[in-house]
C-alpha cells in the first residue's frame, strides 16, 4: 500500500492521497470530479469494485454514493491486497488514464 500511495501521490490524475502509513487501506481524490472517479472505479480489471476494509484481494469503490456529502464526490477508497505492486499500479494507471480522457 505504501508504494501504491507514493505512486498515486505523484500522478497528475490524482488531487490528494490519504494514507497514514499503516495497513493496506488508503483513499485518493481523482482529478476531474465524480465522473472521473466513477470511471476509475469501473475501469480496473485486476482490482475488483467492492466494499472491503481489508483482505488478500485488492478492491476499490467510490464512497460518495454511500456516505453522501460526508466524503468528496471524487474520493476512491482502495484496499490493497497481496497482488504484485506493478500489476496493481498498471491497473490503476490505466484507469486514471481512462478517466482523464473522459473529462
Amino acid at each position: 500500500a505504501t508504494e501504491i500511495a507514493r505512486r498515486l501521490d505523484a500522478h497528475t490524475g490524482v488531487e490528494r492521497v490519504r494514507y497514514p502509513g499503516f495497513g493496506g487501506l488508503l483513499s485518493f481524490d481523482v482529478a476531474g470530479g465524480a465522473a472521473a472517479a466513477r470511471t476509475v472505479e469501473t475501469s480496473t480489471r485486476a482490482i475488483a469494485n467492492a466494499t472491503s476494509l481489508g483482505g488478500v484481494d485488492s478492491v476499490l469503490e467510490t464512497r460518495h454514493r454511500w456516505e453522501g456529502d460526508r466524503v468528496p464526490e471524487n474520493l476512491v477508497r482502495l484496499s490493497v491486497g497481496l497482488e504484485d505492486v506493478d500489476d496493481l499500479w498498471a491497473d490503476l494507471d490505466g484507469a486514471l488514464a481512462a478517466a482523464a480522457t473522459r473529462t
